[in-house]
């Protein structure tokens, strides 16, 4: 019996074989569906490190010249000048070319030649305009001289990263430099980066100052973050500073001897006692070493009334100012 003859593989059949086993690898290729291999040692990426975080900024109203930069500030003015805050929207108005010079400016007159930082402070575009604050309301309503400021509270928030020059022109080195989170700053960052300083706490201490007082001359606006008025943040501040005197006012400062309340508040400012007392931690919020606040009951219900007379002058209003620091180098002398 015959055998049919064999017949070759069809053309279709061998293409089922090729597709079958796929296209040849060369030597050491993976499958695509294969884990990755582990990278080489001396390749793998080193892992990326952490930023840590942004020191916290200090907002405690006891201010020492150890320990002085802080973000939240608060003016008074009248009710009028909030009006024209609210339409001009610019914070920093005061110019010491208009009118008379103020004790920071005379100030900064004597150091001219000794110091180029006082150049920068009095002379740069950036730092000409100013306004005067303090960390907490109470230490600035009753006013430093014979006339109040006024009525109307403005809040102001200096950005992260500001820089708080400390100015006190009877020490020995008349300027320091703190960030927001109270680390001091070589000097040279302030004169290589003048638009990173926000403020300035001038300090008047020295044996021909009659009378003894500091405050934060606001110099920039480019380091201004935010300033408000008639907030419900502004509001619930001045209530606790209400319920911290009247407690203060029953309590501690209620029966003090005539010999404390003579104690000049200088004493404190210069660094925070070990074990501060009541009256050290009045002290270290005062802007002003005057009669008016020394913490007789009188003078504490004064400061109590001036409290309670706030005029939020409007509507609140939260303006976050975008200025831009100038430049512009300072004029030739």
């Amino acid at each position: 019996m015959r055998r049919p003859p064999r017949r070759s593989p069809t053309r279709a059949a061998w293409c089922l074989v090729v597709l079958a086993c796929g296209p040849a690898r060369d030597a050491g290729e993976r499958p695509l569906d294969a884990p990755p291999a582990p990278e080489p040692a001396n390749q793998r990426s080193a892992p990326v490190p952490d930023l840590p975080p942004r020191p916290a900024a200090r907002n405690d109203a006891a201010v020492h010249h150890d320990d002085f930069a802080r973000r939240v500030l608060y003016t008074w003015t009248t009710a009028a000048q909030v009006d024209a805050l609210r339409r001009s929207r610019r914070l920093l108005v005061a110019d010491g070319d208009v009118g008379e010079r103020s004790p920071y400016l005379r100030a900064l007159d004597r150091l001219l030649d000794v110091h180029p930082l006082a150049a920068i402070l009095r002379d740069h575009p950036g730092h000409r305009r100013r306004r005067y604050a303090w960390t907490s309301p109470f230490a600035t309503v009753l006013g430093l001289g014979e006339r109040r400021y006024g009525d109307a509270l403005v809040r102001i928030d200096l950005a992260e990263d500001a820089l708080v020059v400390g100015f006190r022109p009877h020490a020995a080195e008349p300027f320091v430099l703190e960030d927001m989170s109270g680390e001091p700053v070589d000097l040279a960052v302030a004169l290589a980066e003048p638009g990173r300083i926000g403020a300035v706490y001038h300090v008047r201490d020295g044996p021909d100052d009659p009378i003894a007082f500091r405050e934060y001359v606001v110099c920039n606006e480019s380091q201004v973050a935010a300033w408000s008025v008639a907030t419900p943040d502004i509001r619930a501040r001045l209530d606790a500073e209400l319920a911290l005197l009247e407690s203060l006012r029953r309590g501690d400062l209620a029966h003090l001897p005539p010999a404390a309340l003579r104690a000049p508040a200088t004493a404190v400012w210069p660094t925070a006692p070990r074990e501060p007392t009541p009256l050290d931690r009045w002290h270290a919020r005062l802007a002003f070493d005057n009669e008016r606040y020394r913490p007789t009951p009188a003078n504490l219900a004064a400061v109590i009334a001036a409290l309670r007379g706030y005029d939020p002058a409007g509507e609140p209003l939260v303006h976050r100012p975008e200025a831009s620091f100038p430049e512009a180098p300072l004029a030739a002398p």
